[in-house]
């Protein structure tokens, strides 16, 4: 609140505020005083709700113009988090993991409170200032590592969103589309399969199949399962047809969210994302391509891009021939199957273990004993306990003496 109220009274624009909030980190860095860590730790968290504050305000009104400036915003402030996770690591992975305890939990009571629901403004997703954020997140912390301590967790926070949010309406769906494109992105440099990704994306493109048993059945997100039962997905292909040659792209604003998103927008952001996890996964699951792509195969052949009952305009054909084509080609389908086999195990470089040299094996020998005989070795080991249970006595001795003058006095 006093950050709010600073930005309030001293900024004009969107850079003026972003401008208050480095000189805040530059007067107190770590870098000039370590005892400022718990003061930049706090800033820290600050900073975060900051960044979800303005995400929201994008989500409510757009980017506001030259003015207001607020994707302009969200880099400064990505900057910034980056700089503060460089100085302080520890610092950052903390208010990091306790930030998306916060997300995780309130996201699960979204979800027990979903039943009672009526409108869209309630939603059990996350509201589109987290989705920024958790898109931040791969840009401050790397996510080519095999466990991290923040990217590890918030994979499985979208994973979980994906699996467990119920969609019931457009608006839902487009959400799912922005947590499923986070997966993806943050899977795609390491290699990684991410299985509700997949099925999200495969689920999605069902929905605009062309006969009603098809978009019903196929289904492994029990979501999108109970979501082909509703009369909004039904209406998907038919309001396609209807929208014409012009396919525009997703908005993040409200007004095109909640009510004006068209059907084609939605189809042709999940076949970008379907084209992009098929040319990622291409060679990183040792034949086992097919299997992983198999329900996206089948999803592509329900949409019957030739049909006379639910035409698809040109641009969407380009698109669906494209991503057959890059899934043909990570599966292989032109060749035979090579029969699946356990992957072999990776072995890890391990540091090479040496036998020490010793010049009699049964009897180690300090280096100070290097040359001596071994009556010599023996003499000199005599000598040296002789002097510590000398100096050990008259340490006893000290002590004694220092009691018995106490007790004299």
């Amino acid at each position: 609140e006093a950050l709010h109220d600073m930005i309030a009274s001293h900024a004009s624009t969107g850079r003026d505020a972003s401008t208050i909030i480095k000189r805040i980190h530059a007067c107190n860095s770590v870098r000039l005083n370590r005892k400022n860590t718990e003061k930049m730790q706090n800033f820290y968290d600050v900073v975060l709700r900051r960044f979800i504050a303005v995400g929201d305000a994008i989500y409510g009104s757009g980017d506001g113009g030259a003015e207001l400036g607020r994707y302009e915003q969200l880099n400064e402030l990505t900057k910034l988090l980056y700089t503060m996770a460089q100085e302080t690591p520890d610092s950052a992975g903390a208010v990091w993991a306790r930030r998306l305890g916060i997300l995780h939990n309130a996201h699960a009571k979204r979800l027990r409170d979903s039943e009672l629901l009526t409108t869209e403004e309630a939603t059990a997703w996350p509201s589109t200032g987290v989705f920024f954020l958790l898109r931040a997140l791969g840009h401050i912390f790397p996510v080519t590592d095999k466990r991290h301590y923040v990217v590890s967790p918030a994979l499985l926070h979208l994973g979980q969103m994906i699996g467990h949010t119920p969609v019931l309406s457009t608006y839902y769906l487009v959400m799912g589309l922005l947590c499923r494109d986070l997966l993806v992105e943050n899977t795609c440099e390491a290699k990684s399969v991410a299985p509700e990704a997949i099925a999200f994306i495969s689920g999605t493109i069902r929905l605009f199949a062309a006969e009603e048993s098809d978009r019903k059945a196929g289904n492994t997100i029990p979501t999108l399962r109970s979501c082909a039962e509703t009369m909004f997905a039904a209406r998907l292909r038919k309001q396609m047809v209807k929208e014409g040659n012009r396919v525009p792209k997703l908005a993040l604003e409200a007004s095109a969210l909640e009510k004006g998103t068209r059907a084609g927008a939605i189809l042709l952001t999940a076949l970008n994302l379907a084209e992009t996890a098929a040319k990622n996964m291409k060679g990183s699951l040792d034949g086992a391509e097919r299997e992983a792509l198999g329900e996206m195969t089948q999803s592509l052949l329900c949409l019957q891009p030739a049909s006379k009952s639910f035409p698809i305009c040109d641009t969407l054909k380009k698109k669906i021939a494209d991503v057959a084509a890059a899934v043909s080609d990570t599966c292989q389908y032109d060749l035979q199957r090579t029969p699946l086999a356990r992957r072999a195990g990776v072995k890890l470089p391990m540091i090479k273990t040496l036998a020490p040299k010793m010049e009699d094996p049964d009897r180690y020998s300090a280096s100070k004993h290097k040359g001596k005989t071994a009556t010599q070795a023996n003499l000199d080991r005599t000598r040296r306990e002789l002097k510590r249970e000398k100096k050990a006595v008259a340490r006893e001795l000290r002590l004694d003496a220092a009691f018995v003058e106490a007790e004299r006095r």
